[in-house]
This record gives structure tokens, C-alpha cells and sequence, in this order.
């Protein structure tokens, strides 16, 4: 219709001027519909009122569509989706004009209105460059100037894949129909909705013209980066006006509406150019542009100008943004539009705790500040979860909130990282103990190869501890054990108990010379917030992991409960395996040093116990560029990441010491813990203990059998065990001898002298020179043997290289794979006579780690034991 002030052409049905603002007369009416496949011209002020629904003809068709589609009930679905069909309004006004849809947290009390009145330029199609519109058409539509709103051939073809798979109808939209659902429907891909989906694009097709229905989908399609509608995203991505688009820009545009966030070319290039290719594959089969042109626009620069998109009038569009932000792209995927979710009337029931997503915030901010001060360039996020239900209460992306997709550090799969040895306890402990391990197994911490002329694995304090039992190791984050623990237990075990039991996606494959993925060290990919802190909950809550719950319930305008999640888990461990690890985690809290196992033995979060019972693990990555605490009670679980926003370079230290996990992510965790149970009255409670298990007092943590007679009481332990894997036989890695009494260092034999008897520790039988020897070899049997007849010191004797224990009774190598009872090794009885060769391993390692997976100086966590 003609705009009586400026005299400018405007879509049917509108109610302004989108040139100069005007009011429009309201007795504009539709046009007239000419042919098949024909434009339309807009009508004139005086012409005859437009037809209302012919319901009859909207039937016939649906009916007759799902007759090609096969589909058994096709009646009963129709008349189901007429009965709940949306009242077709006024097209154009539906774009301009909506309810504000309602946002609710845990206790069903409004936090947040959403609505969707900024970020959008309407621009008429003439003023849209035709790169634009044809890179659209050939890519969502080709027949688009053709079809009358539907494409058979195209539901046919996709009704066969569905049958074939017995699911849901798949795609098959035309431009017409994914209008229609942007402005009425929220697809949940059920047949119902597409006969809906199907009868509104045959109105729209019948009402509009091919050139008004392309007009309104440019102006109200959201193409990513906050940008809804093409004048929008050509400033948001070109600094652009959509008239001047290149045909290597428009098909980056035209490549967004199938998945607007995946394809951002800004946020993730590589795929945005992928997509871009397809995009042109498509115009040059469909004739827009020669097949020899293909590669010549995707070699074209892009000329990107990334122009920041702001919300008008606020700093942040609505409270408490990193979860609600979550929350709209939870509902994405789910199937509702952005239309329906910012304006539809939604009455939207989160998970969201407000008291718990200020207490993080307050956490995050406070600690960053003290630790970094003000920089930008060092962020944390955060992630509070319920075990139980799989309820998230609160998530923080980020020190300051951005709109930017990408910047959500939590969430973000654009924000992978380095877990460090947070990794630990999902990729080999757990499996370990699947397996059949105990908390008390031994490992033997000594090194095997050497890796840039440096021992690898590496611990942190440059200590190895020989004889090291399971749970020990992961307190101090033992890093040699835990690579020699992947190794017995299968690295491709333990990588997919952690890909597909815990469910951490992101992570690359493996091959024979993965073994850094042990302690975090990954050449491509890592972990986020949220599935770390999806698999942290696994533990408290029983070996049982739930489906994370951000929306709980969303009711539409009219009253109706068009979506709902209920809590929803899938058992991937036994309860006595969770009690296992909650145990030996909870040793990662103890507030002292561990007994029996060396020097400077601290767990890694021995300051952040928080006063009840209480289990977690630390991360740390090269040059402290990524830190982790992953902790929990069993009623919460708190994840936290910390660390250099890009990566790129090491951050520098605290006002507490190096950016460990523990320094610089484990405060941020004790603070949330604290208050959250302080400000939410949560109960103490212990972990909960299930039938199946039994506790052992006795245990060596040198042999993890029955402590012998031998045994000192600095090495005597004692641990929960799962029925079955308790040690029922004593263990002997101790051995008494009698040694010269006027020098110890040298062993006694018959002629030699006045004798006293004293007590050694057997070496551990993977150990070999030159490889660096434990603390404890200081408590190893003397090698020198004195000469019969020779001075009472033993100066005059015969020296000869001697072991701990005679071949015979060795125990199983590092690389076997037998029962965790038989890792512990044994020791001939007191008093045997040792044989005279040091023990040597013959199944050390064929070869060091692949650059990147975790060796010194190629990115992974080879520094920091956290």
C-alpha cells in the first residue's frame, strides 16, 4: 500500500510506514492472487476486502499431503492439528507487535520479561542486494518462486528418510513455512505441528506475494551474533548495508538460518567457510551463479568488520544473563523460534536459584579481582548443579556478561580448555576401580622414558614416591601414576568411560601414544564448565548421571504446557563404586600431610576444606593457563574454571602463589560452598554409604594388601572396599636383614662381625637405573656385602650390586592387566638372602608421548601435579 505522506510502497496489512513511520489507513486490504507462481501487487486503498480462511481447501490439501506422506493416521493428526492450530492474524502486524514472554526461576517467581524490540532494522526487499536473496533461495528453497508454500517432492523425500527411521518428519521447509513458524509455531518436528506448518504456509502463499513472503523472512530471520533480520546482520558481520552484499558474503548469510551459532563466522570461522561452500555449491546447481565461479567467491575475502550489537537502554537485556541467555538457547534447540520465545506470551519455569547465581557471581568476581585485578585477559566460570535432579541453579560465563556467542566460557563449546588432572577421576580412577582396583591399590610413581631429555611423566615437586597406593595419588595429583594407572588399566578404556559414560564430547580421539590424556594433556579439543560439572555430579549421586534441567516447564498464551523435563538419569556405575570415589576425593580435602608416602605429601586442597563433608579434585595446566576445582557435597556440585581467556600465554602469580587449580580456582569454589549452604540452610550430610561395602583397618599402603609385622605404622591404613576386592593376604614389601653393626650400610655375613637386624623397604620392581630414584630409597637394603675377616667398619669389603628381592618372588609387571590384588608386590619371608642384581623392568614404555598429549614442553599438564 501507497504511504500518503511519502508516497513509498509498503507490504499489505501494515499498520506504519516502514519508511517514514506513518500510520496507514486501515482500510488497505491484501491483494488480489494472480497465477500460479506469478508476483503479487500490493492492492490499492479502495479494493475488494481479502478472503478469509477457506478451512475446506486448507483440509483438502493436508489431507491429501499426508496421503503422499504414508503416514498411518493422516486423518486423526489433521483434524488434531486444525483443533489446536494458533489464530492466523495479521501477518505483518505479528512482526512489529507481541506479548512479552515471562521468565521464572526455581520457585516459580518471576525474575526476567523478555522481549524483542531492538536488534532489528526492517529494510524493503528492493534495498536487499539480489546476491542475498538468490544465495537464500538456492540454499532453503530453490523452488521458492515456484511452489505454493510447500514443496511436495521435498516432504516426500523426507517422509521416506523419517520411515526409514522411524522418527519425527525432518526438515523439508519451505521459506514460506519457516516463516510461518517463526511468527506462530515453536517446531517440535511432530507430524501434527508440520500439518500446521503445511496449512499456515498455504495461507501465507495465498495471502502474500512471493516477493512480500521474502521481504518479511529477511527482516525477521535471526542470523546469530544477536543480529535478527539481514540489515541487522550485514552491520553485525560487514559493517555492511544489505544492498552492497557480495555473493561471498550473502552465501556466509544464507548459510546461517539452518544453525545461526554454529556457523558465526566471527565466533568459529572454519565452519562458517564450510558452510559458505555448500552455500555456493547450491547457487551454481540452481544457475545463480557459472560452476567455474565456486571456488573464485570462496577464495574472495570476506572482508568481516565485527560491529558489537547492543540492546537499547540497558547494559544487559535482562537479569541474571548468563543463565537466561542459556536458557533462550536451551529452547532453540528445542524447537521454538525466536519470535514465539521473546514474544509470544511464554510463561517460561527454570531451574534458576537467584540467591545462588549472586553468590557466584560475588565468588568469581572477588576472587578474579584479588588474583588478576582488573585485566580482562584472565576470566573464570562457574556452574552450581543439583546431583540429584540434574536442576542447574546457576551458571557464570564470564567476569562481565557479553552477548557476544562465543564469550560464555561455561557453556560455550567455541571455549574448550586443558582440564589438567581434573581429568583424572573420569578417564582412569573410576574405570580403575570398575575394574576392580581398590582405594588402596599400589602404583609404582617412578618414571619411564625421557621426553625432550626430561623424565616424563612429571611430577610437580620433582619427588617420586615409589610405592604410592590409589588413593594417595589422586590427593597429591600424582601425575607418573596416573599414566602408569591409564596404562594397566587400557587407554581407550579409560577414554571412553569418559567420552560415553561421563559424557564428555569434546574430547579427540586417541591412539597408542595418547597416554598425556591421563593428566589433561590433549593436542586438540578439552572440556567446559558444563560437562565437567555434569560428570562431577555422577558421584554424589550415586554412579547415577542426569540430564541437566535449565527449563523445567513452558506454557504458551493460552495456558498449555507446550514443553516439560522431568528429571531424567542413566546409571552408569554402582553406588559402591560412587562411595569409592567419594572416599578417595575426599582425601583431596584433607587438612594435613599424608602419612607414609615422602616430603611435602600435602592434598592438593588442603585449605579448602568448608566444614562438612565435602570431595573434589584440582586441575592444573601448563604454565597455569587453565585452573580447575571440581567439587562436591551430596547435595551440591560446584565446577569452576580459571584462566587466561585465550590460552595463549601462561598467567602470572597470585598473591597466594602460582595460578594452581587450588590457588586460583579452589577459592572460587569454597566460596560459593560456603555461602550457598549458608544462605540456603542446606543440611550437613555425609555420603551416603550403600550395602556392598566393608571397611579394612590394616592395609599397607605399600603392598595395599594386610599389613605384615614388618610394616611400619606410618604405613598402615585403613579404607572402605567393595565386597570382594578387600585384601584377604598379607603383603610383604618389607624385609628384615642383618647388617654390619659398626656401619648399617653394609650387609653382615658369617666371619664379618657383631650383626643387628634391621628393616628395608624392597625397591619397587619397576624402577631401573638411570631412571631417577624415589624418596624412599634411602630405606632400600644396603648393596655392599662385607668381606669375612675385614675391618668391623667394612671398609676392606668386597662391594657388589644387590637387590631387594629375588626374581622369583617379583610381583606382576606395570603393564599387566591382572586383578589390582596382584599389583602389589611380595616380598621373600624375613630373613631371605637377597640375590645380587639391582630389579630391572622389562616392560617399560616402546616410546614417550606424542607431541601434545601432555609430555614437557608440548602443551600438556607436565608441570603442575594440580
Amino acid at each position: 500500500m501507497r504511504c500518503p505522506r511519502c508516497g513509498q510502497e509498503n507490504a499489505a496489512g501494515s499498520q506504519f510506514c516502514r519508511h517514514c513511520g506513518r500510520k496507514l489507513p486501515k482500510s488497505a486490504v491484501k491483494p488480489a492472487k494472480k497465477g500460479r507462481g506469478a508476483a503479487k501487487k500490493t492492492a490499492e486503498p479502495n479494493a475488494k476486502a481479502p478472503r478469509q480462511f477457506r478451512w475446506g481447501r486448507a483440509v483438502g490439501l493436508a489431507i491429501a499431503a499426508m496421503a503422499v506422506l504414508g503416514i498411518a493416521g493422516a486423518g486423526y493428526e489433521t483434524l488434531k492439528a486444525l483443533h489446536s492450530m494458533p489464530p492466523v492474524g495479521n501477518l505483518v502486524s505479528l512482526t512489529t507487535a507481541g506479548q512479552d514472554s515471562v521468565v521464572y526461576d526455581r520457585f516459580g517467581k518471576p525474575v526476567a520479561t523478555l522481549h524483542l524490540s531492538t536488534n532489528r532494522i526492517d529494510v524493503p526487499l528492493k534495498d536487499v542486494s539480489p546476491n542475498m536473496q538468490n544465495a537464500l533461495v538456492a540454499t532453503e528453497d530453490h523452488n521458492f518462486w515456484k511452489n505454493d508454500g510447500f514443496d511436495l517432492r521435498s516432504i516426500f523425500r523426507a517422509a521416506y528418510v523419517d520411515l526409514l527411521h522411524r522418527g519425527s518428519l525432518q526438515g523439508a521447509s519451505t521459506i514460506t513455512e519457516q516463516l510461518a513458524k517463526m511468527l506462530y509455531l515453536h517446531d517440535n518436528r511432530s507430524i501434527t505441528y508440520k500439518i500446521q506448518e503445511i496449512i499456515l504456509g498455504l495461507e501465507l502463499a495465498r495471502s502474500y506475494s512471493k516477493q512480500q513472503i521474502l521481504d518479511m523472512y529477511l527482516n525477521q530471520v535471526y542470523l546469530g551474533d544477536g543480529a535478527y533480520g539481514i540489515a541487522t546482520a550485514s552491520k553485525a558481520y560487514f559493517n555492511e548495508s544489505p544492498s552492497q552484499l557480495t555473493i561471498p558474503q550473502a552465501a556466509v548469510l544464507a548459510g546461517l538460518p539452518q544453525a545461526p551459532s554454529l556457523y558465526d563466522p566471527i565466533t568459529n570461522y572454519k565452519l562458517a567457510k564450510a558452510r559458505q561452500l555448500e552455500v555456493l555449491q547450491e547457487m551454481a546447481k540452481y544457475g545463480y551463479i557459472k560452476p567455474s565461479q565456486v571456488k573464485t567467491y570462496y577464495d574472495a575475502p570476506l572482508h568481516l568488520s565485527p560491529q558489537k550489537i547492543t540492546t537499547a537502554g540497558q547494559a544487559t537485556p535482562f537479569p541474571y544473563p548468563w543463565y537466561i541467555q542459556h536458557v533462550i538457547h536451551v529452547l532453540e534447540k528445542k524447537g521454538f523460534t525466536q519470535q514465539e520465545i521473546y514474544n509470544g506470551g511464554l510463561k517460561i519455569y527454570t531451574k534458576l536459584d537467584p540467591t545462588v547465581y549472586n553468590i557466584a557471581q560475588n565468588a568469581v568476581d572477588h576472587w578474579m579481582n584479588y588474583n588478576f585485578g582488573s585485566n580482562p585477559d584472565y576470566q573464570a566460570a562457574t556452574m552450581v548443579e543439583n546431583p540429584k535432579t540434574g536442576a542447574v541453579w546457576a551458571v557464570i560465563g564470564g567476569r562481565t556478561y557479553s552477548t557476544a556467542f562465543g564469550q560464555d566460557l561455561a557453556t560455550s563449546k567455541q571455549a574448550l580448555r586443558s582440564s589438567g588432572s581434573s581429568i583424572k577421576p573420569l578417564m582412569e580412577y573410576t574405570e580403575a576401580i570398575m575394574q576392580g582396583y581398590t582405594q588402596l591399590s599400589v602404583i609404582n610413581d617412578v618414571p619411564t622414558v625421557k621426553v625432550n631429555g626430561q623424565w616424563w611423566p612429571r611430577n610437580d615437586d620433582g619427588i617420586y614416591r615409589g610405592y604410592i597406593d590409589l588413593r594417595d595419588a589422586l590427593a597429591i595429583s600424582d601425575n607418573d601414576a596416573s599414566v602408569h594407572l591409564l596404562e594397566q588399566i587400557g587407554l581407550q578404556n579409560g577414554y571412553n568411560f569418559a567420552t560415553q559414560k561421563f559424557g564428555i564430547s569434546t574430547l579427540p580421539a586417541v591412539d597408542a601414544q595418547s597416554a598425556g590424556i591421563a593428566i589433561g594433556g590433549f593436542a586438540q579439543g578439552g572440556v567446559n564448565v558444563q560437562e565437567m560439572t555434569r560428570a562431577y555430579a555422577t558421584f554424589p549421586n550415586g554412579g547415577t548421571r542426569m540430564k541437566q534441567i535449565w527449563v523445567s516447564k513452558v506454557v504458551d498464551a493460552n495456558g498449555s504446557v507446550v514443553y516439560s523435563q522431568k528429571p531424567q538419569g542413566t546409571t552408569i556405575f554402582s553406588p559402591q563404586v560412587a562411595y569409592i570415589m567419594d572416599k578417595m576425593m575426599e582425601r583431596v580435602l584433607y587438612p594435613g600431610e599424608l602419612p607414609g608416602i615422602g616430603p611435602g605429601a600435602y592434598p592438593t586442597g588442603v585449605q579448602l576444606g568448608i566444614g562438612r563433608p565435602a570431595a573434589g579434585k584440582t586441575g592444573t595446566n601448563n604454565g597455569e593457563r587453565d585452573a580447575w576445582f571440581m567439587g562436591y557435597e551430596p547435595q551440591m556440585v560446584v565446577g569452576v574454571w580459571e584462566g587466561n581467556k585465550m590460552g595463549e600465554y601462561r598467567q602470572p602469580s597470585t598473591p597466594n602463589g602460582l595460578a594452581y587449580g587450588d590457588v586460583a580456582a579452589g577459592p572460587i569454589w569454597k566460596q560459593i560452598m560456603e555461602q550457598v549452604n549458608q544462605a540456603e540452610h542446606i543440611p550437613v550430610e555425609h555420603f551416603k554409604r550403600p550395602s556392598g561395602v566393608t571397611y579394612v583397618s590394616n592395609v599397607s599402603i605399600t603392598s595395599g594388601k594386610l599389613a605384615s609385622a614388618l610394616t611400619p605404622k606410618n604405613e598402615i591404613e585403613g579404607a572402605w572396599f567393595i565386597n570382594g576386592t578387600q585384601p584377604t593376604t598379607t603383603g610383604h614389601t618389607h624385609v628384615r636383614l642383618k647388617v654390619l653393626a659398626s656401619n648399617p650400610k653394609v650387609l653382615w655375613q658369617p666371619g664379618c662381625g657383631p650383626a643387628i637386624s634391621q628393616v628395608f623397604l624392597i625397591p619397587p620392581p619397576n624402577w631401573k637405573a638411570p631412571e631417577p630414584k624415589p624418596w624412599s630409597y634411602t630405606q632400600w637394603p644396603p648393596t655392599q656385602k662385607c668381606t669375612p675377616g675385614s675391618s668391623p667398619s667394612g671398609n676392606s669389603s668386597s662391594s657388589s650390586s644387590h637387590s631387594s628381592h629375588s626374581s622369583s618372588s617379583s610381583p606382576p609387571s606395570r603393564s599387566t592387566s591382572s586383578p589390582p590384588s596382584s599389583q602389589s608386590p611380595s616380598s621373600p619371608p624375613p630373613g631371605t638372602t637377597l640375590p645380587s642384581s639391582p630389579p630391572s623392568s622389562s616392560d617399560s614404555p616402546s616410546g614417550g608421548p606424542s607431541p601434545g598429549n601432555g609430555g614437557p614442553g608440548n602443551g600438556g599438564p607436565g608441570g603442575p601435579n594440580g
